[in-house]
């Protein structure tokens, strides 16, 4: 029988809030009696900041992210197309599975991809193919494999802890890919961040990353491998301008985008001075440290060539003691430049790194609230296995892994670890309730500094869709200020109120 391979991805099925997911646990009696789950601190931390926080939060966060395209299984699949398979673009639940697998009765292997989100899902997912469909074989990868509840299920043959294409073409005794033999495989689905349904392509040119940052477990799991040039990215894009007539947006999944400088620096090159290569405006979103982006010529880019820098997304994560090398230099200065340029700075810091005190992780959320950008999202630490800081902190026997409920193992607003100075648990969330607020204070109307910027793209780009999405954003700061307004001062209401009214002249002006 020839081989044909399912490929699925889990993690957490619901995409929450993290006051939504903390009211998840406070609510669900399963939990009331746990020693490692503290339901004291969530009551503590709602007390405090209940009214303080956006509601809107916990209704936007699910409708403005797409977490289902499956964008491992299909860049594994492109690249082993000796072998039939079956990719699922939605995250995998018992109920899929059953229902995936009662309609492709030939699967004979599965590739699982797991997170370390939703470890509850994953187990039975697992438990369920190894009960009930043992015929088949079950492959699991992605950085959920490096937690013992996956190690304790799959035998280490069926691991993959790294690079997937060539695990799997060695599996089936398939010839190993060099890195100039990889493919760039289209993929296609939503813009995430946005509340329209705006087609875009994924990108993947590398893998792994140059940096080797202490929280990340991405140069621990795969060696830094860019395996595209130059001449394939370019002919990705213009290929992608052949077959649509449309503005054209990708998002570039590599971990830290534009790498190697060399390569992409000819890829811009190469636009502009070819502008009238392509016929469609091509917007790309991207994470990148600011240290590498600050090195490409931004406003040649965004003014001479088609290919247009859209968003990125840098990790400042913390402040203090000089910051992440990816940093290094001027990071406020990166910033403002990026956004001289047009382009939406989306910026993330981490609140509950080993380093946070009680006091200095109150000047952490003041530092980063004071940087220039679009968008501040704070998120809660969680350490990864074999990453340094894991490490650490299982050598000082602070990490609860093995007596947690599988889900807590990597949930927002929960530390799995006892932490040298903040507590355990939801100890945390006093602090990531505080970051939002101030934050908030800080940008004051997160829709208005996107559609200000939605505007500043249209006029260079005259773009329908960059036009249609401002206008729903217009909408939403007109819809957020009636949440604002009673959580705010009077102050910062009127600032709110000059703004949102500054935009829509401009609007009228633009449109």
């Amino acid at each position: 029988m020839k081989p044909k391979i399912l490929f699925l991805k889990s993690l957490n099925p619901e995409l929450l809030s993290t006051e939504a997911l903390a009211l998840k646990i406070f609510n669900n009696p399963k939990y009331d009696k746990h020693p490692l789950i503290n339901k004291d601190s969530i009551e503590r931390a709602f007390k405090e900041y209940d009214e303080k926080l956006n509601p809107l939060n916990r209704e936007m966060l699910p409708a403005m992210t797409d977490i289902n395209l499956n964008i491992e299984g299909n860049f594994i699949s492109k690249n082993i197309p000796e072998i039939q398979s079956v990719v699922i673009n939605e995250i995998c639940t018992k109920q899929l599975l059953y229902e995936t697998l009662n309609k492709y009765s030939d699967i004979t292997h599965i590739g699982l991809s797991a997170y370390a989100s939703g470890m509850d899902n994953t187990i039975e997912i697992i438990k369920t193919i190894q009960e009930e469909y043992s015929h088949i074989e079950l492959l699991v990868g992605g950085v959920g494999t490096v937690y013992s509840q996956i190690q304790n299920l799959i035998p280490p043959k069926n691991i993959c802890i790294g690079e997937g294409v060539n695990f799997l073409r060695k599996k089936f005794d398939l010839p190993l890919l060099s890195r100039g033999n990889f493919r760039i495989p289209k993929i296609f689905g939503y813009l995430s961040n946005i509340p329209l349904s705006i087609k875009t392509a994924y990108m993947i040119t590398q893998l792994g990353c140059p940096y080797n940052c202490d929280f990340c477990i991405t140069s621990k799991f795969f060696d830094y491998f860019p395996f595209s040039n130059y001449k394939k990215i370019i002919n990705f894009i213009e290929e992608l301008s052949l077959k649509s007539q449309k503005d054209i947006f990708i998002y570039l999944c590599d971990p830290n985008g534009f790498n190697p400088k060399s390569q992409w620096k000819k890829v811009f090159n190469y636009f502009i001075e070819n502008p009238k290569s392509i016929d469609n405006n091509i917007f790309i979103s991207v994470l990148a440290s600011l240290f590498h982006i600050n090195k490409f010529q931004l406003e040649e880019i965004q003014k001479k060539s088609p290919l247009k820098i859209f968003f990125i997304g840098y990790g400042i994560e913390s402040t203090l003691k000089g910051g992440y090398l990816k940093n290094k230099g001027n990071y406020a200065k990166v910033i403002n430049k990026l956004n001289k340029n047009g382009i939406i700075t989306f910026h993330t810091c981490i609140i509950g790194l080993p380093i946070h005190t009680r006091k200095n992780i109150i000047t952490d959320i003041k530092k980063n609230c004071k940087l220039k950008s679009d968008i501040i999202s704070f998120n809660t630490f969680k350490p990864i296995p074999i990453t340094p800081l894991y490490n650490q902190l299982k050598s000082e026997g602070r990490i609860y892994e093995e007596n947690l409920p599988p889900e807590l193992l990597y949930y927002e607003g929960f530390m799995p670890f006892k932490h040298p100075h903040l507590g355990s648990g939801f100890d945390i969330l006093p602090y990531a309730f505080k970051a939002y607020y101030e934050s908030e204070k800080k940008i004051i109307d997160i829709f208005n500094n996107l559609t200000n910027k939605f505007i500043d793209i249209f006029k260079i780009t005259n773009s329908r869709k960059i036009g249609r999405v401002l206008k729903v954003f217009m909408e939403l700061s007109k819809k957020n200020y009636d949440y604002f307004c009673p959580r705010m001062s009077l102050h910062l209401s009127k600032i709110y109120a000059k703004r949102m009214h500054k935009t829509l002249d401009r609007i009228s002006s633009t449109l």
